[in-house]
């Protein structure tokens, strides 16, 4: 099946213009010459515009994120937040924030590998 760039008006659909642009009073314009949109198309648009692009890439470091730090950190630490590439991790211990700190730079490494399209510039800790 091949895409539909734009819709071509049927007969009855020309008809039907007509008829209600006569019914309105209005001079006949453009008929169903704009481009056909798919669901899949529409729904990155939505999502950029509602804010839920960058949860998409939380759910997603997420799931990668008990697989880099190791199974004893990933009980003590939550990724929270993604906003302009940086991620903020939240942890309930202060021990856990030292350990992470010595491996910062391996933990941005190996996330930015495993998720190039994340975009990650920096991890930043919290406690709480």
């Amino acid at each position: 099946m091949q895409p539909m760039d734009y819709r071509k008006p049927t007969a009855a659909m020309r008809r039907r213009h007509n008829l209600i642009a006569a019914w309105r009073g209005v001079e006949d314009g453009p008929l169903m010459d704009l481009p056909t949109l798919r669901v899949g198309d529409l729904a990155t648009q939505i999502m950029a515009k509602a804010g839920m692009a960058n949860r998409v890439k939380l759910e997603d470091i997420l799931a990668a994120w008990e697989e880099i730090v190791g199974v004893f950190l990933f009980k003590l630490t939550r990724p929270d937040t993604f906003e302009r590439g940086i991620l903020t991790v939240r942890l309930l211990q202060p021990t856990a924030h030292h350990a992470l700190m010595q491996e910062k730079v391996k933990i941005l490494k190996k996330l930015q590998e495993k998720l190039p399209d994340a975009k990650i510039k920096d991890v930043r800790f919290r406690h709480g």
